[in-house]
């Protein structure tokens, strides 16, 4: 990975939520009601998460017996929510000022831990401890192929057997960027995801909305 981009990403994000941590990480509006802000994160998790539960649990377990990881915790608008789902969760997130708000926002959470990441890898993280990985618009802001293939194969390293990788990248091949652009980031198609399930060791499980911003991806580890 080009440590210019990682370089670029925190300080970009650093940036975003000293000036406006909740428009960057939601910015359906520029100032946010506190109560909303989270509520918008309670509906994202309940579309996103909680009508996914069978693939998640594999239909028998429970979730409150499952550790989940949350690439791009941000704040922890989604945080909060899937804390009261799953037994256990760890967010991640490249800047120092999003970790510190969250810390913030979930300090009354017990089972919630947050952890500065490097943008590419989830050191610090152990292998084959988590049962679900998420990520929701995080990677539609990365700017390179290199650093979602390094994210995959790290989520394939966390992960248990039979653990589920659930993550939305940009599918839009069509839009104008350039290759430091950290909020309109690198174009993932069809092609592009199977070779990074390919390459990390996953198995295609399911994909939705090829070509739009909404492309979702739920990568399968088999072994």
């Amino acid at each position: 990975m080009d440590t210019r981009i990682l370089k670029k990403m925190r300080s970009d994000w650093n940036d975003r939520a000293k000036e406006n941590a909740q428009y960057y990480v939601q910015n359906e509006r520029k100032k946010w009601d506190q109560r909303d802000f989270f509520r918008s994160g309670e509906i994202n998790v309940a579309n996103e998460v909680m009508s996914d539960m069978v693939a998640i649990c594999g239909g028998q377990r429970s979730p409150l017996d499952l550790r989940m990881l949350e690439i791009g915790c941000g704040v922890g608008r989604m945080t909060r929510m899937l804390s009261r789902i799953f037994g256990h969760v760890t967010g991640v997130d490249i800047s120092e000022e999003m970790i510190r708000q969250a810390r913030e926002n979930t300090a009354d959470l017990p089972n919630v831990d947050l952890m500065l990441g490097d943008g590419g890898t989830l050191a610090g993280l152990p292998d084959a401890t988590y049962d679900f990985a998420f990520s929701f618009i995080v990677f539609q802001h990365i700017p390179a192929y290199s650093v979602i293939a390094s994210y995959c194969r790290e989520v394939y390293r966390i992960l248990k057997p039979r653990g589920l990788f659930k993550f939305q990248v940009q599918g839009h091949t069509g839009l104008t960027r350039n290759e430091m652009d950290t909020w309109v980031g690198y174009p993932i198609s069809t092609a592009d995801a199977n070779r990074l399930a390919d390459e990390s060791g996953f198995d295609i499980e399911r994909q939705s909305g090829a070509g739009s911003q909404w492309y979702w991806l739920w990568f399968r580890k088999l072994a």
